[in-house]
């Protein structure tokens, strides 16, 4: 289940390009991990890392963890168990919160990007990446949430069963998804299709009868 967060400050913690991608690499994980482990993975500097998880524990995502059997005292062992964050409704600073979680969406769909980039680059299959705009009437619009939603939760499903199920040495690849229906706001107001655009139906009692 998704952290709720009410401090901007705690959630703009992770508008930080390496941080998001350290909690990524913690919490596909079902150990402990260090920053040497970290630093290894992201090919980043082992005190570059080190720094992000002491802010990513001081704002509570990373939580310090006793080693695998045989590990050296002189180790430090980190994990974040719960997956995912959000934005609490009742946060005394909306505002601020709503601020900062835009900051953080803005470094995870450059991430996203980033992602689509490298794997056109690579050709890697399969790939697929789509977004549209698209007027919908709220009612339709509320049925395509839903099964997006739905879609998402089946792949996760999915997902679990195929690494539980699968034989040693079936190799995996890590897939980013995204699944947005947002409907846009523009100078704080929702986007309407203009009324001379919209469908206009004849009174059906004006129509004469078709054959």
């Amino acid at each position: 289940m998704p952290r709720r967060v009410a401090d901007p400050a705690v959630m703009r913690a992770l508008a930080h390009p390496l941080r998001l991608a350290i909690l990524a690499e913690m919490w596909d994980t079902d150990r402990p991990l260090r920053a040497t482990d970290l630093a290894e993975i992201l090919g980043e500097p082992a005190n570059s890392i080190s720094y992000h998880i002491r802010r990513l524990r001081d704002a509570g995502y990373v939580l310090d963890s006793s080693g695998p059997e045989g590990a050296t005292a002189r180790d430090h062992w980190y994990v974040s168990p719960q997956r995912g964050i959000t934005g609490d409704d009742d946060a005394t600073d909306a505002d601020g919160l709503r601020e900062a979680f835009g900051a953080v969406l803005r470094t995870r769909y450059s991430q996203v990007a980033e992602h689509v980039i490298d794997a056109q680059a690579a050709q890697e299959k399969p790939l697929v990446h789509v977004d549209d705009m698209i007027w919908l009437p709220q009612d339709l619009a509320r049925t395509y949430v839903r099964r997006l939603a739905d879609l998402a939760d089946e792949m996760r499903r999915a997902a679990a069963a195929a690494r539980t199920s699968a034989q040693p040495g079936t190799p995996f690849t890590r897939y980013t998804v995204t699944v947005d229906l947002v409907p846009q706001v523009r100078r704080g107001e929702r986007l309407e299709l203009p009324v001379e655009r919209t469908p206009v139906r004849a009174d059906r009692d004006d129509q004469p009868d078709a054959f």
